[in-house]
């Protein structure tokens, strides 16, 4: 029954943004499953990662945070990956809530130091991994003042292009 569940939730997601863009567009882009794969990053079965890292507001208010998009075809259970600042530290990830991300789906996750033990610095990095594996799924870095308060590290255009700066931020909706 759960995953009837979710294939109907998927359903619903993928109707709904379809709708808005025109019966024969693509929630994203091709180029965005194939800026995954360029990027090197593997999902826990070895292939393309679904997920980028699409946005990072290392002085965001009231808590940091960052906005990942699934590029992939088909859902993806958040709790299947996680985060972490330090890179090649896979052991020590922070699990990502389990949330089941349909196709062109967003998510934004808050990274605080009560909670994560650590926040995003000014200059600083974040990476993505499966759980249990060693190979970075996806992920970014950025030097001091890329994304001072108010505004986000971010892929411009959404979800594919290389990341920049922008103003203001663009939580949770497309990068502009």
């Amino acid at each position: 029954m759960f995953a009837r569940s979710i294939v109907l939730s998927c359903v619903v997601v993928t109707a709904c943004a379809d709708a808005s863009d025109g019966p024969d567009a693509s929630p994203l882009a091709d180029a965005a499953v194939d800026a995954a794969v360029d990027a090197g990053g593997a999902d826990a079965a070895g292939g393309p990662c679904p997920l980028v890292v699409n946005e990072v507001a290392p002085a965001g208010a009231p808590a940091d945070w960052f906005e990942l998009v699934n590029v992939g075809t088909g859902p993806v259970d958040l709790a299947g990956y996680g985060f972490i600042d330090e890179a090649d530290d896979p052991a020590a990830i922070f699990v990502l809530p389990p949330t089941v991300l349909a196709p062109g789906g967003r998510h934004v996750q808050e990274v605080t130091d009560a909670a994560n033990g650590f926040q995003l610095g000014s200059g600083d990095a974040l990476w993505l991994y499966p759980v249990g594996s060693t190979t970075k799924c996806d992920g970014v870095d950025w030097n001091a003042g890329d994304a001072p308060a108010g505004s986000s590290w971010a892929r411009v255009p959404d979800a594919t292009g290389p990341f920049m700066t922008t103003t203001p931020d663009t939580r949770g909706v497309p990068n502009r």
